[in-house]
């Protein structure tokens, strides 16, 4: 019997968090359609207002393209609303932040990892925060881990992992949530044995996890035929899920490798559930779009992620351009729960590289030829890096067993089919390399591109 979940709930109603409501809403609107797009409208609608009337930026945006004028909504001209980048959030500061927040509300700083290059900082608020916690305690639920069963986050960023464990007040929360922490930032192989014995030793219902960690982990486990305690989900984070990592993962601990997206800006945003039919897409708290490379919304192909949470009044992100790709559907998933989907997720816009004709290749054809369909046993790590003129960089680790004259061959037939979407004169340098580091966010970046894939898009 999970009896912490009612005592969570209780400390939290007496602390005025707004998680319970925010959970007993959902719990209302998940099986309806319409009742989840209501609250969107109104959702939308009370923060184009506050924004207008607060954010000094968003008061002239707002009036210049018709979205709100003398305080009246316009909802029909939302895709009017030009689109926040990094860089308006730089140039513009203060601007972009609230002079005054609604009763009870609380502002907070932030910043983005910077996996990009390009961290930013921003303002969030208590009632943001109370919005993504709700959410992301909801999504996992729908794979079998409820309010108060043990958790255990095994996590590769640095800043996210100490902020979750240090001082008195984190320590009591992660007691009352059932929760524990793991680094894998940094796996050598006493720290995948650690992990390991700890997940067998505390038997947790569910595995919160950075893609990278436990993927190196589950490899480790494949590979020495140990068979580690199998939680009710494996939730993964942090980087898009490439479909041979949720095998090797599902492989090693005999549980579902369920994909989950959010970032540091915009909060916990979609998550599969146990039938895996796409991500459900928090809609009650988030307007999600995908654009093509001219700025034109699209559905039902891949394209740029832009989404606006709907739950932040302190620096309200409207339209904000992410970075990241992924393609909407209209279909709905078979568990019969109401919110839209997210097909797939396809990686970051800085991963998409472009051949010579201008057309743009999708960074999973990169790593299908060199994780799945030519992963003979030669390489432990690789990336693709393509410069600003064009040329391709592919930097190659060996697995401590494997020769470059073993390795060629196999190799020739990678580059063959790199050159038949790049192009048969596209310029490929083979770099044998001992290591490739993490980018700074503790990432392992696959495929990098140097410069601009398209001009900077204002509307």
């Amino acid at each position: 019997m999970n009896l912490r979940k009612p005592v969570i709930l209780s400390l939290l109603r007496a602390s005025g968090s707004g998680v319970p409501a925010e959970l007993a809403l959902i719990a209302e609107i998940e099986h309806s359609p319409e009742r989840i797009a209501e609250i969107q409208r109104t959702r939308l609608s009370e923060l184009l207002r506050h924004a207008w009337a607060q954010v000094p930026y968003y008061h002239d945006v707002l009036e210049s393209c018709g979205a709100v004028r003398d305080g009246r909504v316009d909802l029909d001209r939302f895709t009017d609303i030009p689109y926040l980048t990094k860089e308006v959030i730089r140039a513009e500061g203060d601007r972009l932040r609230a002079k005054t927040l609604p009763r009870g509300r609380k502002a907070f700083p932030n910043a983005s990892g910077g996996s990009t290059g390009e961290p930013v900082r921003f303002w969030q608020d208590s009632g943001y925060w109370d919005t993504t916690i709700a959410v992301r305690t909801y999504h996992f639920s729908t794979v079998g881990k409820q309010l108060g069963e043990r958790e255990m986050k095994i996590w590769g960023n640095e800043r996210d992992l100490f902020e979750g464990t240090l001082g008195w007040k984190v320590t009591l929360q992660n007691w009352a949530y059932n929760r524990r922490f793991e680094q894998c930032w940094h796996l050598p192989e006493a720290q995948i044995l650690k992990i390991l014995r700890d997940i067998d030793r505390w038997k947790p219902k569910l595995l919160w996890c950075y893609r990278d960690g436990i993927d190196a982990v589950a490899k480790y486990a494949v590979a020495n035929g140990l068979r580690p305690h199998a939680p009710a989900a494996i939730v993964l984070g942090g980087a898009t899920v490439y479909p041979y990592m949720a095998e090797v993962i599902e492989r090693a601990f005999h549980s579902p490798a369920i994909s989950a997206y959010g970032s540091r800006e915009v909060g916990a945003v979609a998550c599969q559930c146990l039938a895996r039919g796409g991500h459900h897409i928090a809609t009650h708290s988030n307007v999600v779009e995908t654009i093509d490379t001219a700025g034109r919304p699209v559905v039902g192909q891949d394209g740029e992620l832009v989404i606006t949470p709907l739950t932040n009044y302190a620096m309200p992100f409207l339209r904000y351009r992410i970075g990241d790709r992924g393609k909407l559907t209209n279909g709905r998933c078979s568990c019969g729960r109401g919110y839209p989907l997210l097909e797939s997720l396809s990686g970051r816009m800085v991963e998409v590289l472009v051949n010579r004709r201008g057309e743009q290749v999708d960074p999973i054809y990169f790593i299908q030829l060199l994780a799945v369909i030519f992963n003979r046993g030669f390489f432990r790590k690789f990336q693709v890096v393509q410069a600003e003129d064009g040329a391709l960089t592919l930097n190659v680790v060996l697995e401590a067993n494997a020769t470059r004259e073993a390795a060629n061959p196999n190799l020739l037939e990678v580059l063959d089919k790199i050159r038949m979407v790049m192009g048969a004169d596209c310029p490929i340098e083979v770099k044998y390399v001992d290591d490739i580091p993490l980018s700074a966010s503790g990432k392992h970046p696959y495929v990098v591109r140097q410069g601009s894939l398209h001009p900077r898009l204002s509307a």
